[in-house]
């Protein structure tokens, strides 16, 4: 009840009372307010962060543990001979080629126990998440530590396959989603195995594997107790820990990990008291491992460049990205080589003893490379003597030399032939085409020209005699009346040789190196066995290649070989130049002669480059097209010899090769072209009255006449007779 005064009114309440209360509503106001403020912004982030959780969970990435290894490696498979199925044959491992697989099973016992001891104790319990060490970790961080020594093995394996290492609390959630998700689909055997082979162990090496290899010289397998522990200390930060070069620490750490093994129960007291006075034995290794022992054949090396040139091109990569693609992204490649053809090759250059010794006090070189007719490289070496290294220059890939007189049957002779200019007989004139003291342009000639190596010349010859003796004139002659633009176009646009030029004072666009084939820079013998392949196979070019397919892990297509034919003679030009080219090996003249494997038809040019600085034989059966190079690999050497060499070591190769095949298999033959005998005098087809006759081949639509010159009422009848007609230009479709 309100007092009142003595006149009976209401008292009035104090001025400092209004205040106070007035006061405790405002504040009351402003803390529900607050509250308020506070609740609504608790619900606004609850639903943020809810929607960030359940996004990381939708974004938690599903790493396939069965797809790693071969993210890792990429496999090469070749063709068994005998049945025809691909089989696994060589292993690329990414990381420079230092990571090297190994399953579950392949760990010691030690290896495990060691890794769980010093990295997850409670592995074998967890769910992918230690919470309790997560919980420590996060609040040292809070309270200005830092987050290591939270993660479990499944989550440093998440963190090593992925790259993220970034300490942030929304990094961290998401590895912790990840490592739950990661346990349900896999086992823990599974896991530790992926961590295993991924984990960093110094020296740019990846894996217990690679690092066994490399630090013990010892498969994994193999390994003691002591160096297990010695591997796993390098975990910790491989700089420091390496045992190379860093061995007091490496002892250091192995310390602590034999006492977190003694504690959880792995090893006891006496084993720990034995272990922590222990040594481990380095011994510097080779990282090869059992499956990557190959790796140093010739044929792989070239494989390796040839798929690098196909990224390359194919998606435009520069060569530092299409080779580490080509060693991480999990390829399959499917070679074409032919391990029993690429063996026999390698063991017979690896003992130099096989080269029959020159003349010179300094031997030779050497470089061999075989095709089969669908342009399938099956073979390669790219040099002599033992290989001692991976991804060594391969002369027979990459090497530029002067070809010599193998150009005249894939130049001069084939376009003159496809134009129906000379047949199988024609009679030409071996004569210099300059005299000495002559100009030509700006050449003055001090010794007629050209010369061969017979010093001299013969008169009349028929082409066959021409092409058996590698006569020099004949096919100046003929590059002459074809023009040499004519011959460079062919060459370079349908035979694809790729490193003639047409452009700079000494250029390739001339007489002497379309007919000669002493060209600017050469040409290397894996493009010289390209171009030979129509004169084997009916007139088609197909690209040399070293796989048929490249695959990535999921089976997509990453590369194709282009293996389509491309018609560049007609089939009738091709019988009748292989015919000639067996002629070298068989006819009476033949320079080839010591290239004749009994009982198989061979077929074959030789080949010497000014001064003889570069010896070739290229030779074909009717399953193999094979190419021998002898030479120096630094610097233009005279080659002297008593015997013509690169014909032998062919033979040498290709007679074991051959071994096996059937010998009644032919070359093909056009139904457009006829044998017949002709006058060896006159080239035309022989006559009664003719005393020498041989027999050649000849296209239907364009035989010689009969001969008359024999009846003494003729004379011979030729291309050259007329020296006032200007040469025709012959244009190539």
């Amino acid at each position: 009840m309100q007092s009142k005064n003595k006149n009976d009114q209401p008292k009035e309440t104090p001025a400092w009372l209004r205040i106070l209360k007035g006061f405790f509503r405002f504040l009351g106001r402003g803390l529900v307010t607050v509250l308020s403020v506070i609740i609504i912004s608790g619900c606004i982030i609850g639903c943020v962060l809810a929607t960030v959780i359940l996004g990381m969970v939708d974004d938690a990435d599903e790493l396939d543990l069965d797809q790693l290894e071969l993210s890792y490696t990429t496999i090469i498979y070749t063709k068994d001979s005998e049945t025809g199925v691909f089989e696994e044959d060589t292993k690329l491992y990414g990381e420079s080629g230092k990571l090297i697989w190994a399953d579950y099973d392949e760990f010691p016992k030690y290896l495990i126990d060691a890794t769980v001891a010093a990295e997850d104790k409670r592995f074998w319990q967890h769910q992918g998440v230690d919470f309790a060490r997560t919980i420590q970790a996060t609040l040292g961080f809070l309270t200005g530590g830092d987050m290591g020594g939270g993660s479990t093995i499944t989550q440093q394996l998440i963190k090593n396959v992925t790259g993220e290492k970034d300490v942030r609390i929304d990094r961290k959630v998401k590895e912790i989603f990840n490592a739950l998700a990661l346990e349900k689909k896999y086992s823990k055997e599974q896991i530790l195995e992926a961590y295993l082979n991924v984990i960093a162990l110094g020296y740019n090496t990846c894996g217990v594997q690679a690092a066994a290899n490399m630090y013990y010289n010892k498969d994994v397998s193999e390994l003691t107790l002591n160096e297990c522990v010695g591997l796993v200390a390098i975990t910790n930060n491989p700089s420091i820990y390496e045992p190379f070069g860093h061995p007091e620490n490496n002892k250091t750490r192995r310390e602590y990990i034999y006492g977190e093994m003694l504690e959880v129960g792995y090893i006891d007291k006496a084993e720990y008291d034995v272990l922590i006075n222990e040594d481990i034995v380095t011994s510097k290794g080779q990282i090869t491992g059992k499956e990557s022992g190959k790796y140093t054949s010739w044929f792989i090396d070239y494989l390796i460049d040839d798929v690098i040139a196909g990224l390359m091109d194919e998606y435009g990569w520069d060569k530092k990205t299409a080779e580490y693609n080509l060693y991480n992204g999990g390829y399959r490649i499917y070679a074409t080589v032919d391990n029993r053809i690429q063996n026999i090759a390698e063991e017979y250059y690896e003992d130099v003893d096989n080269f029959e010794r020159v003349l010179n006090k300094e031997q030779p070189d050497s470089a061999f490379v075989c095709l089969n007719f669908n342009g399938e490289v099956v073979a390669i070496v790219g040099g002599k003597g033992e290989k001692t290294g991976s991804r060594l220059f391969n002369i027979a890939a990459h090497g530029q030399r002067h070809i010599g007189s193998t150009i005249k049957p894939i130049s001069s002779y084939a376009l003159a032939l496809e134009n129906d200019l000379i047949t199988f007989s024609t009679v030409i004139t071996d004569e210099p085409i300059y005299k000495a003291g002559e100009t030509e342009g700006s050449t003055t000639f001090k010794t007629d020209w050209p010369v061969n190596y017979y010093a001299g010349y013969l008169g009349d010859v028929t082409v066959d005699t021409a092409v058996q003796k590698s006569i020099n004139t004949i096919p100046v002659k003929l590059v002459t009346l074809l023009t040499p633009r004519t011959v460079f176009d062919f060459l370079t646009q349908k035979l694809h040789i790729s490193t003639l030029i047409d452009t700079g004072t000494n250029n390739d666009v001339a007489v002497a190196p379309m007919a000669l084939g002493s060209f600017t820079y050469g040409v290397s013998p894996i493009e010289l066995a390209g171009a030979y392949q129509m004169i084997g196979n009916g007139g088609l070019y197909i690209k040399p290649h070293s796989y048929t397919l490249v695959l990535d892990s999921e089976g997509a297509v990453v590369l194709k070989a282009d293996t389509a034919p491309e018609r560049v003679l007609s089939s009738e030009t091709s019988t009748i130049l292989n015919k000639l080219c067996q002629r070298v090996v068989y006819g009476p003249e033949g320079t080839g002669r010591t290239a004749n494997i009994p009982g198989y038809t061979v077929a074959g040019k030789t080949g010497s480059a000014s001064d003889n600085t570069d010896l070739w034989f290229v030779g074909m059966t009717p399953q193999y097209l094979g190419v021998v190079w002898l030479g120096y690999s630094e610097g233009m050497k005279e080659i002297i010899y008593q015997t013509y060499p690169t014909p032998k070591i062919w033979k040498a190769i290709m007679a074991d090769v051959m071994v096996g095949e059937d010998p009644n298999v032919t070359f093909p033959v056009s139904n457009n072209v006829v044998s017949a005998a002709y006058c060896t005098v006159s080239g035309d087809l022989a006559g009664a009255a003719c005393t020498t006759t041989a027999t050649g081949w000849y296209k239907k639509d364009n035989m010689p006449g009969t001969c008359t010159a024999c009846y003494g009422g003729g004379s011979l009848s030729g291309i050259f007779e007329d020296e006032g007609d200007e040469p025709g230009v012959v244009v190539i479709g």
